[in-house]
């Protein structure tokens, strides 16, 4: 399978900094189920810096939980992730410095991020179907092919 190609930066060649009150559509609880697991996540922006918090469940026993943060480094928003077991003991990717993804397109209806370091080939992209659904996928890509992709559907949850 070949991978699908994303739309171009929307920054590209230029200084300009993207504005990530673009992204304020992401800000709330999330949830994706299915019938493996169950997903739920909050974004919140404050400033420049929107913070992301996932939990994964399966039956009632969390599975996992994810942390990440997008902020400026020098010209460029950059994503950092930290991954955690479920006793969130210790990290169980990005251990000993979060994963990094640089941000290459971000407004009122998408979020789109490609790896950089040891995570070229992944893209992280969550796009905005309307006010209450979202769509996040995560993909690797290695030699043009696709060899790891997920799908979430989330839906807006009501606060608690």
């Amino acid at each position: 399978m070949s991978a699908l190609a994303y739309p171009q930066a929307i920054t590209t060649g230029s200084k300009a900094r993207i504005d990530l009150q673009l992204l304020r559509w992401m800000t709330g609880n999330w949830q994706a189920n299915s019938a493996k697991q169950n997903i739920d996540e909050h974004w919140s922006l404050q400033g420049d810096s929107l913070l992301g918090i996932s939990r994964t469940l399966e039956g009632n026993n969390s599975k996992a939980f994810e942390l990440l943060l997008i902020e400026a480094q020098g010209e460029d928003l950059i994503v950092r992730l930290h991954f955690f077991g479920p006793a969130i003991d210790k990290a169980t990717r990005g251990k000993d410095e979060p994963l990094r993804l640089k941000v290459i397109q971000a407004d009122a209806q998408q979020l789109i991020c490609e790896g950089i370091g040891n995570e070229v080939g992944t893209t992280l992209s969550y796009t905005k179907l309307s006010a209450e659904r979202m769509q996040a996928q995560i993909r690797k890509v290695r030699d043009g092919n696709i060899v790891w992709q997920e799908d979430y559907a989330f839906q807006r949850a009501s606060q608690p």
